[in-house]
Order: C-alpha cells, then sequence, then structure tokens
C-alpha cells in the first residue's frame, strides 16, 4: 500500500532523518503570496499545492 498525502510535519521529519540537513515546507498559502499575489487575471494555487525544500 502506497501513502498519497503527509503532513507538512510528517514529510519534514522524514527529510531530516534522511540527512537532508536544510528542510523546510512551503504552504499553497506562502506559493500563493510568493508567486501570485496581485496578478490582474485571478491566477492562483489549487490549495493543494505544496512543496517540501530539501538542501544535502
Amino acid at each position: 500500500m502506497t501513502r498519497e498525502f503527509f503532513a507538512p510535519e510528517e514529510i519534514v521529519a522524514l527529510a531530516r532523518e534522511a540527512g537532508f540537513r536544510e528542510v523546510r515546507h512551503v504552504s499553497a498559502v506562502m506559493l500563493n503570496e510568493r508567486s501570485f499575489a496581485g496578478r490582474a487575471d485571478g491566477l492562483w494555487t489549487s490549495g493543494g499545492e505544496e512543496l517540501l525544500v530539501a538542501v544535502t
């Protein structure tokens, strides 16, 4: 059985356990504020877009 969804704190913990030294979660709200704020066309993420940024 595969798992398709993780809570942000779960995926961050898994990345740290895997040896990534810098790990951060970027939420859909943060993505919208950074990339889509002020757009005249109203483009926005779907709300389910979450990112994990990890550096070795």
